[in-house]
């Protein structure tokens, strides 16, 4: 992901607690209808052949750690990005709005949560990472969640490309909108 200029954490603190707020509603009222939950985070059918794992951890916007019931596997979200935080190896990496995507993504998945989790085409990366989709019990599809709130970009990488369009067009739909980091960054 290209490189965001940095802006004070402060332009994005009361726009995050805004998006915490619509995400904590849509899990709380949303179905499994396949329609658009509250304040437009689309709420899907939890697809077939999905597997139930438990959230351990949230990394950062995008990697998180489940518990499948035999082992802690390290996910890699499929077909989004968000933005980059800093670490003791990078300590110059933070990007704008890295910080409000992890803390988005951790309001969506405390730990203990139960969720169903999806593989693509390509069940893994090069770093050894489970690609997958993942779903809340209420079906918030939660890749799709962080495009539309607009803390994470759409991304295509290799095959894995089951929900390409509906996370393309989130992106579009969140840019225009100037909704996360389309605003804050």
């Amino acid at each position: 992901m290209p490189a965001v200029p940095r802006r004070s954490r402060l332009i994005g603190i009361p726009l995050t607690a805004a998006l915490i707020g619509v995400a904590a509603i849509a899990a709380c009222t949303g179905g499994s209808d396949g329609g658009s939950g509250h304040d437009g985070v689309t709420v899907n059918a939890i697809p077939s052949g999905a597997f139930m794992a438990t959230v351990n951890y949230v990394h950062d916007g995008d990697t998180l750690y489940l518990d499948n019931g035999t082992a802690e596997v390290k996910v890699r979200l499929i077909g989004i990005d968000t933005p980059e935080l800093s670490s003791a190896q990078r300590p110059d990496a933070e990007e704008c709005y890295g910080i409000e995507a992890r803390e988005l993504l951790r309001d969506f998945l405390p730990e203990g949560t139960a969720v169903w989790a999806l593989h693509d085409r390509e069940p893994e990366d090069r770093y050894g990472r489970s690609l997958l989709y993942v779903y809340l019990q209420d079906g918030t599809f939660i890749n799709l969640a962080m495009v539309e709130l607009g803390a994470a970009e759409a991304l295509k990488v290799g095959p894995n490309d089951r929900y390409w369009s509906e996370l393309r067009n989130a992106e579009d739909e969140a840019s225009s909108a100037r909704l996360g980091m389309w605003a804050a960054c």
